[in-house]
């Protein structure tokens, strides 16, 4: 019984990984994001960011996971909402699964198009804002240094 729970939790973890169709999202990648992303999420740089080890980051902030949803490459492209949801989790997955948070969530279509289109107004603003959480100070504890 305890081998089934395990198991049974095991799965429910790793469903929206197994959710992913590696073939057609790379396919989408390359069609939608790497002429600016490159090849291997690098970016351009100073003027597109690299994703590499960095984009999974932007889901241990409030705001982060809405964000990538709403940033112009993927608000505008032509995938459809649950094209766009596996995209993104293939992006997660393979370019900064280390950077992703304990409770990763796959993204759902329903969630996509929950929050796709809200407009942002100063995308270069919400990105340095919610960059600036990521590695937020500290507050120091209560004890006095001496």
């Amino acid at each position: 019984m305890r081998s089934l729970l395990i198991c049974l939790l095991f799965t429910a973890v790793n469903v929206g990984a197994q959710d992913i169709d590696h073939d057609r999202a790379h396919t989408n990648y390359m069609l939608n994001c790497q002429g600016c992303h490159r090849a291997d999420g690098s970016g351009l740089p100073d003027s597109v960011p690299s994703m590499q080890n960095f984009v999974g980051k932007f889901l241990t902030v409030p705001g982060g996971r809405e964000f990538l949803v709403q940033v112009p490459g993927s608000a505008n492209s032509p995938l459809s909402d649950a094209a766009l949801a596996e995209l993104l989790n293939w992006i997660l997955t393979t370019m900064s699964s280390q950077q992703l948070p304990k409770d990763f969530k796959p993204y759902t279509a329903a969630e996509v198009t929950a929050v796709r289109y809200e407009e942002m107004l100063d995308i270069a603003d919400v990105r340095a804002t919610l960059v600036s959480k990521f590695s937020a100070p500290r507050l120091p504890s209560n004890k006095r240094c001496m």
